[in-house]
């Protein structure tokens, strides 16, 4: 999924979240799954409401870590492509 620095991103209403050690779960209400983020994941997932545009979230994710833009635009809009495939997120 291509996202231009512009998009806008956010959270559905589909799912509920809680903490679990160093991962957040989030149970889809819809499907009753159940999908896990750690790590960098989970950074960017708790970085989104505060950084609703696209562009905004990979400056962020740059800030707190030492990654190549190129990959770290790559990675996020790997992510909100899952993300939005399983209507977590819309973009757009």
């Amino acid at each position: 999924m291509q996202i231009d620095d512009d998009t806008r991103i956010s959270k559905t209403e589909n799912f509920v979240e809680t903490v679990v050690d160093d991962e957040v779960v989030l149970l889809h209400i819809v499907n009753g799954q159940f999908y896990s983020l750690k790590d960098t994941g989970r950074a960017a997932w708790e970085m989104l409401e505060a950084n609703p545009r696209f562009g905004d979230l990979v400056a962020a994710m740059r800030e707190a870590y030492d990654v190549d833009e190129a990959v770290c635009r790559a990675e996020l809009q790997t992510l909100m492509g899952e993300l939005s495939e399983r209507t977590l997120v819309e973009v757009g």
